[in-house]
């Protein structure tokens, strides 16, 4: 799905799918992270259960005050434990679909939010 947003930020997602995400008119198909800042590919992520202090590191980098974590599965969350470990340095979690994910990442983006979105594909 093509998403009519106008935004300016380099790395705002342009279209998606459940298999897929488009970026300055480059398609990804594995797990990413992306930032303001740059694209990390092939995060070594396939599920959200996966998600674990290590593979979180690569999204605290950025220090962003929110990370956005999308994927296929509704209603699979992040262990109580990776909350806890976010909130505890003062960062929220949101974990959703990915095409909601990627909506929120641009508007966030976009209002220069400090964001990063981690992508499950």
């Amino acid at each position: 799905m093509h998403i009519n947003l106008e935004a300016n930020d380099k790395y705002s997602i342009q279209a998606y799918s459940e298999r897929e995400i488009q970026i300055d008119s480059v398609a990804y198909q594995s797990s990413l992270i992306i930032s303001s800042q740059e694209i990390i590919k092939d995060w070594p992520i396939r599920a959200v259960n996966e998600l674990d202090e290590e593979s979180v590191w690569p999204l605290l980098r950025y220090q962003p005050k929110i990370i956005i974590i999308g994927h296929e599965k509704q209603g699979h969350f992040p262990s109580s434990l990776i909350i806890q470990t976010l909130a505890k340095r003062g960062v929220g979690l949101e974990s959703m679909s990915i095409g909601a994910a990627c909506r929120t990442f641009n508007v966030l983006l976009n209002e220069q939010r400090e964001v990063v979105l981690g992508i499950i594909l």
